[in-house]
């Protein structure tokens, strides 16, 4: 049975691939790269930043691993894996990288369960200088999935973390009920937002009640996009409000990326069956009467 693996470094890098299972010696018939399915799109690892924290002898440097980090993504794709004997060798899992289940999000703001690979060595530090060739090489993968042109942000973060400077975190949020102005909830957000803007986004909107909730459907929703305080106590104070903790049945919402006029920013999704609500017709929770 196949899963999902979320590459977010050097295994973007397909010809990187072909060129380790060269050396290695794998038969073309037994190639990882042509049996995997990469799935369409560009992914997301929500709440996580990269970081050069282990020396690769191989790669003469260091080399990526993802770390948490409230209101940071790392980008990458998601690929359909049955036999994960390879990775586990290229990765020397369990003792170099070990393998972990994760939440990915993808560009519609849609969650899947997946696995990913962390540093485990007992060698790790806080950074590693890699060598400039690791880098390209996972840029060039960056460029080959679309990622460098579409989200330059994730490239960039790329070379911060490369440099050992911090990774810019997503600082912009969409909000469209009880957070907007003039609304129950305004308060909250002014004491974290540095500036907003009245935008719409695509989505379907729900009228739950004493609060509205949306779900990635066909349609329109009225709200504002926050440039928000660069810090992670501000992510704690809006995931209070919204009753997200984790990526599971505990949360009320889910806080996951989308795309907007203004770029990637953050917004909360309804976690639960949206049957017998109503649809908010004008997608404008001012409107919902």
């Amino acid at each position: 049975m196949s899963q999902l693996y979320f590459a977010y470094g050097s295994n973007l890098n397909l010809k990187d691939l072909r060129e380790f299972e060269k050396r290695n010696g794998i038969n073309a018939k037994k190639s990882f790269v042509d049996s995997i399915n990469i799935s369409d799109g560009i992914f997301f690892l929500p709440d996580y930043q990269l970081q050069f924290p282990v020396y690769s002898k191989g790669r003469e440097g260091g080399v990526l691993d993802v770390t948490p980090k409230t209101g940071h993504a790392v980008a990458g794709k998601l690929f359909e894996v049955e036999n994960w004997d390879l990775l586990d060798f290229k990765e020397g899992s369990p003792n170099f990288y070990k393998k972990i289940s994760i939440t990915v999000i993808d560009e519609s703001g849609k969650t899947f369960d997946a696995f990913t690979y962390v540093v485990s060595s007992k060698n790790k530090k806080d950074f590693v200088k890699p060598n400039q060739n690791y880098v390209k090489v996972v840029s060039d993968g960056y460029k080959e999935f679309g990622i460098l042109d579409k989200f330059p942000w994730a490239n960039e973060n790329l070379m911060f973390a490369s440099e050992n400077k911090k990774c810019k975190m997503i600082d912009s949020v969409f909000v469209y009920g009880t957070l907007r102005k003039q609304e129950s909830r305004e308060l909250i957000m002014n004491k974290i937002s540095l500036g907003s803007k009245n935008i719409t986004v695509n989505a379907k909107m729900y009228n739950i009640g004493a609060f509205p909730a949306i779900v990635i459907e066909e349609g329109i929703v009225y709200g504002e996009i926050h440039k928000i305080r660069n810090d992670t106590s501000s992510f704690h104070i809006i995931d209070c409000v919204e009753g997200f903790t984790e990526y599971n049945e505990s949360s009320l919402y889910y806080r996951i990326l989308i795309n907007s006029s203004e770029g990637v920013c953050w917004t909360y999704v309804w976690n639960d069956t949206t049957d017998g609500y109503k649809i908010i017709q004008s997608g404008d929770w001012r409107k919902r009467k």
